[in-house]
């Protein structure tokens, strides 16, 4: 089985690219050709301790199963992928997203890297399949932030009744402090600003994308900036109240090391947010 590379990681969505841009998929195509021209990070910068954080979650558990809820693309996967090596093969792993596009690249991420997964097309918020064994983690990344605020209680309930007795739900969510607007949508000149990268870099020798002219690269980053519109999260102590009130216990929430953040890239318009760590046991 083949380790996890950056680099191959990087080689696989380039080579996707000409089969995800025909799936009219506004937001995870953009997602992916913004990381391939370094306009945005996706999850790079917040790597090294979400891997961290999954081999020490294994230390104290070991763990047989694992979902994937939500996903723009296979990065998550690949968090997966670093955290256990060749031990990820023997893991059950699920991906759960509403959306075929990121559940095709994780098909493909896993069948490069010599792994199965399980992809399942639904929508979050509903209940799972009752009969449908529990996991030992549900893992998830911004996916509150696509959720309306009357919603999120319920969809952590939902990912927390995805876990067997002794299962953890780890989920990276960024926080914005309670001022500004709850929701989120790029501003004209923030788009322009957006275009204006992406173009620079498509110009470089060092990240050109041979797939697009600058017309089609201007229309794909225009097309994922009406896509991306999502909600704030205003504290962290709204995280931990709702794991809780999902019957979740050894409740841990916590910002994500800033000084490993500092290169970090965001997609997110007006970005005044700090990544947060939640993380709870399901205890029966």
């Amino acid at each position: 089985m083949s380790a996890f590379s950056a680099e191959a990681r990087r080689a696989l969505l380039l080579q996707a690219l000409p089969d995800l841009l025909p799936m009219a998929s506004a937001y995870h195509a953009g997602w992916v050709v913004l990381q391939l021209l370094g306009v945005i990070s996706g999850l790079a910068s917040e790597r090294a301790q979400m891997v961290r954080h999954l081999r020490a979650l294994a230390r104290t558990r070991p763990l047989s199963s694992a979902c994937i809820a939500g996903s723009a693309d296979c990065g998550l996967l690949s968090v997966l992928h670093e955290a256990f090596g060749e031990g990820v093969a023997a893991l059950d792993v699920g991906i759960a997203d509403r959306s075929p596009a990121p559940l095709a690249l994780c098909r493909r991420y896993a069948g490069a890297m010599g792994f199965a997964v399980t992809p399942q097309e639904c929508d979050l918020r509903a209940p799972p399949d009752p009969d449908a064994p529990g996991v030992d983690l549900v893992l998830a990344h911004s996916l509150l932030s696509f959720i309306a605020p009357h919603e999120r209680a319920a969809l952590i309930g939902q990912l927390a009744a995805r876990l067997a007795p002794g299962g953890s739900l780890l989920l990276y969510q960024s926080v914005r402090a309670q001022h500004g607007a709850a929701l989120l949508a790029y501003a004209p000149q923030q788009v322009e600003r957006m275009v204006a990268a992406s173009l620079a870099a498509q110009r470089t020798a060092a990240l050109h994308l041979p797939l697009l002219g600058e017309s089609a690269l201007e229309g794909i980053v225009r097309a994922f900036c009406a896509a991306k519109t999502t909600h704030a999260v205003a504290s962290g102590d709204e995280l931990a109240a709702a794991a809780r009130a999902a019957g979740l216990g050894a409740v841990r929430c916590a910002p994500l090391a800033a000084r490993e953040l500092a290169g970090h890239r965001s997609a997110t318009p007006d970005s005044l947010y700090v990544k947060w760590m939640l993380q709870g046991q399901r205890m029966r």
